[in-house]
């Protein structure tokens, strides 16, 4: 029937709409209700790294998309545009945390901002640089309370909400990069322009799905910001959307069309461009994230760990690719001074130094003392030579003593000085006549070294006890109880209901990850070896820093447990062995091979990180074996004999301590009274045999009270140091039990720097000549920028250190 009848009159009873049929409770009643994961259970995931859980469900199905096609046009631009986009996440991320620094450098940025608004002293055109400079900081650090107070207070009438500071970079875009979602809100209410650009036509949205920040990209889709603008790369904000992820999952279920490198990979184009770009994206984002854990753990400056570094353009190595002359001084391969300027020269490269992550930038106080040494020994006479070295060195030595606990200064000033010694090394005339320079310059390493190993030990010295010894990864082991514990007025506390398997074994909580675990000796190992790698120290020292810090944790976990009867128990022992995988794991992850080349050899010699782990966590470890398993030996003198063999590291002494003080479990047994007697005939023996090898050692005297041995070097005795000569100046034995009770961890192993062979293959092109990449890092030279810092005249008398005319000299 048609909606009128045929008077043209109205029939609303009649055409009223049927009441739908009932259909069933499960079946969706709208597209809105097939969005929804009825049947999708979040699950938990735990990150170690981030030291979070986080929530994950299955991804829904997606339509499949195949692309066939042979001449795809899109697929040769593909490598070109990741490119181009990472330079554009890093250049501009770079240029954002400077602008930041800057703000936060700014005195008056801290002031009240109704005080300056209200400022009499202050100038019209003063009030709104300072406001505005205080809106851009409050929106990148997500202070929500000052940007109120910004926008709806007296200081109102002096801010542009979208004004773009000089950088290009507006306050809405500092809060969508930082991830300030409460933040964005507030700008987003005030009308802030959700599609401005920065000066790299970056919006707000690239910059929220760049960071994953899935809350921002939704509050910002839901203000109308366009998907479909173009940085000058020519990506849009979806070609940043990682697959597989919580915010590509979002953007498809709620229909959007994501870019390439948010959807499954094509079947011709899998493991191509967008898998680079996505695995160059993750690289650097560890890297962010191990530097601002590194800043946090070592309590150094993220200036120093090149954060806020500018990125250097790739053409400033090659431009710099010339051969470097070392047996003879060319015009343009030395630095030219005057010796009046000499301690404004030194105080700039070394005093006010600060480090410098660049390749170009890193070792200029190094290329700077060589280039300045061969000038003073070539040209200016041994004065000249004398006068720098002498200088020199006290000043590094000043620098070093104010910087003692900053590792990222001392890591710096270590590669600096291993690497101004491989130049004096290479250079025949230096080489001759800067010995004693050399001889202090390696004095000096050798205690920047000592300076950062009591450094990491000093940290991980705070949380040693609670991180390794009273952690409990094994739950269910707080309600034992030990023989000998019952007190008149003690009850005996009542059994706790088990927990049930979801729950014993799910993620940890958030209240149980900010406990101090394993974990947290590991950051400190990892930090250390990142500040390590950053400034390029030689993988020669990188070794002996771990395997020191590797003997200090075995010698410290060893006397803790010894020294300490809470300890000395089964249970106990079996939590403090999974304790101590945690340190075997890392160990195995990270994992140095030393560069070190003996005898012509082309093959890497030397311990491993791995290996030494294993050999300086030994003694800990078959004590916690001992304790867990002695008193199960039962009456079989054969498996006591056997087990004591198995245990090389442990002497006799050792043994009959732990039966001494052992914590006997309730319905424990106990070792039986005969082992109990043949452990204390072997330390008696054990100790008649330490007598007489003493004896031995005894140096017989003449009849004019003299040794009449050899003189031999000796090292004054330490606290619970091993007497014997050899493993004070060798460091202990692998497969030796220690001579006294307890280790001494304040012992240093033997430290050597690495051989000029070692040097001449790390800082150079390697064997065959392969790595000229390398081999140009490495060649002394000065960035011009850098040169215009010596200008200590003020321009007024001409460039000092102009290049000389040595043609008429």
């Amino acid at each position: 029937m048609d909606i009128t009848d045929l008077n043209g009159e109205e029939e609303p009873e009649q055409l009223q709409p049927k009441k739908p049929r009932q259909l069933p409770s499960d079946l969706p009643k709208s597209l809105d209700d097939r969005r929804q994961d009825i049947y999708r259970p979040d699950v938990e995931i735990y990150d170690d790294w981030s030291g979070q859980a986080q929530s994950f469900a299955p991804s829904a199905a997606k339509p499949l998309d195949f692309n066939l096609a042979l001449n795809d046009s899109e697929d040769p631009f593909e490598t070109s545009r990741a490119q181009s986009a990472k330079q554009d996440l890093n250049a501009r991320l770079d240029r954002m945390l400077q602008a930041q620094a800057a703000y936060k450098e700014d005195a008056r940025t801290t002031e009240d901002e109704e005080d300056v608004a209200k400022s009499e002293e202050l100038t019209e055109d003063d009030k709104r640089a300072v406001l505005q400079k205080t809106l851009n900081l409050a929106a990148s650090n997500g202070d929500v309370k000052r940007l109120k107070n910004l926008l709806h207070g007296t200081a109102k009438a002096f801010i542009d909400i979208n004004q773009p500071d000089p950088d290009g970079t507006a306050p809405l875009i500092y809060a969508c990069c930082f991830g300030h979602a409460d933040v964005a809100e507030e700008l987003l209410k005030a009308s802030a322009d959700v599609d401005q650009k920065d000066s790299s036509k970056w919006t707000s949205l690239m910059w929220a799905t760049a960071n994953r920040h899935r809350d921002i990209v939704e509050l910002l889709l839901k203000h109308g910001a366009s998907p479909e603008a173009k940085s000058t790369g020519g990506r849009t904000a979806f070609d940043f959307v990682v697959p597989h992820s919580e915010l590509s999952d979002y953007l498809h279920e709620n229909g959007y069309k994501i870019g390439s490198a948010g959807v499954s990979d094509d079947f011709y184009n899998s493991g191509l461009s967008s898998d680079r770009f996505e695995e160059e994206m993750a690289e650097n984002e560890m890297k962010r994230r191990m530097m601002m854990e590194s800043a946090i753990n070592l309590e150094v400056d993220l200036g120093n760990l090149g954060i806020d570094e500018p990125p250097e353009s790739p053409g400033e190595l090659e431009e710099e690719s010339q051969d470097f002359v070392w047996d003879r001084c060319l015009n343009d391969q030395m630095f030219v001074f005057q010796e009046s300027e000499l301690a404004a020269i030194l105080d700039i490269v070394i005093t006010n130094m600060q480090p410098q992550r660049t390749p170009s930038q890193k070792p200029v106080p190094a290329n700077i003392l060589f280039l300045a040494a061969r000038y003073a020994h070539y040209h200016a006479g041994g004065e000249h030579l004398s006068s720098l070295c002498e200088m020199a060195m006290e000043k590094l030595n000043d620098v070093i003593d104010r910087y003692q606990w900053d590792m990222a200064q001392l890591a710096f000033w270590m590669s600096n000085l291993t690497l101004l010694l491989h130049y004096l090394k290479k250079d025949p005339g230096l080489h001759r006549h800067t010995t004693d320079w050399q001889l202090q310059i390696a004095e000096l390493i050798n205690e920047i070294f000592v300076l950062v190993i009591r450094d990491a030990e000093r940290r991980m010295d705070k949380v040693l006890d609670e991180a390794m010894l009273d952690h409990e990864t094994i739950p269910g082991f707080e309600d034992i109880t030990f023989q000998g514990d019952w007190r008149i007025f003690k009850s005996k506390p009542k059994a706790k209901a088990p927990e049930p398997p979801e729950k014993r074994f799910r993620p940890p909580s958030p209240k149980r990850r900010a406990k101090i675990s394993p974990r947290n000796i590991t950051s400190l190992l990892s930090s250390t070896l990142f500040v390590l790698d950053l400034y390029d120290i030689h993988s020669v020292i990188i070794a002996q820093t771990m395997n020191q810090l590797m003997y200090w944790l075995g010698a410290e976990l060893f006397n803790r447990v010894m020294s300490n009867r809470k300890y000395l128990a089964r249970t106990k022992a079996m939590q403090i062995r999974m304790n101590v995988s945690v340190l075997e794991e890392w160990a195995k992850a990270n994992s140095r091979q030393p560069e070190h080349y003996e005898n012509g050899s082309t093959k890497a010699s030397g311990d491993t990180t791995d290996e030494a782990a294993r050999g300086h966590l030994a003694p800990v470890i078959q004590l916690l074996q001992w304790l867990q398993i002695f008193t199960s030996l039962g009456k079989s003198d054969e498996a006591l004999q056997s087990t004591i063999a198995q245990l090389p590291r442990l002497s006799p002494q050792h043994l009959v301590h732990t039966l001494s003080y052992y914590r006997n479990e309730v319905g424990e047994e106990k070792l039986p009274k005969d082992k109990v007697k043949y452990l204390r005939k072997l330390q008696k023996e054990w100790e008649e045999d330490k007598k007489r090898r003493k004896s031995n050692m005894t140096p017989k005297l003449s009849e004019n009270g003299h040794d009449q041995r050899q003189p031999t070097p000796s090292s004054p005795e330490k606290p619970y140091a091993a007497s014997d000569t050899t493993s004070q100046e060798n460091g202990p034995e692998e497969d030796e039990a220690p001579e006294n009770l307890l280790l001494d961890p304040a012992l240093m192993l033997p430290f050597s720097l690495p051989t000029s062979t070692d040097m001449i293959i790390s800082y150079g092109a390697g064997f065959g000549g392969m790595n000229r990449e390398r081999e140009r890092k490495y060649i002394p030279t000065v960035p011009p920028e850098f040169l215009a810092k010596f200008d200590l005249s003020g321009g007024k008398n001409g460039k000092v250190y102009e290049e000389a005319d040595w043609n008429n000299e």
